[in-house]
């Protein structure tokens, strides 16, 4: 996996998809535009920031432990009964996302996680 991760929203304007790296905000200004319509989001906010950076090493920090996740299970209370799920079924179907506010609206950004490898135990 990459040390730049890849974070994903849609533009809140076309709904085009809008790429982008950690590393890229950081130096650019905090600002990124919209490459369908052009309309500019300002990244500006320290708590976002923040936010975005815990986020993406949350997800990388779960890719990284797919190693070890791949040898454990979830207990999911269903009615009188725990339904074990492996971890490893989880890995891949996840698709981690993080709801943060901008401007009062809300956007939702993905984090584009490359597939698991971890061998199943």
């Amino acid at each position: 996996m990459s040390n730049d991760p890849r974070l994903q929203f849609s533009c809140q304007e076309c709904d085009g998809s809008i790429h982008f790296s950690l590393f890229e905000l950081n130096r650019n200004n905090k600002t990124l535009t919209c490459p369908h319509c052009q309309i500019s989001y300002d990244f500006g906010d320290e708590n976002l920031q923040r936010q975005l950076h815990l986020f993406a090493n949350l997800c990388q920090q779960i890719h990284l432990s797919a190693e070890i996740l791949s040898c454990t299970s979830v207990g999911v209370n269903v009615g009188d009964r725990e339904v074990k799920i492996p971890y490893k079924l989880l890995l891949t179907r996840l698709n981690p996302t993080i709801n943060l506010t901008m401007d009062g609206r809300s956007l939702t950004i993905a984090f584009r996680m490359e597939p698991t490898l971890a061998p199943i135990h």
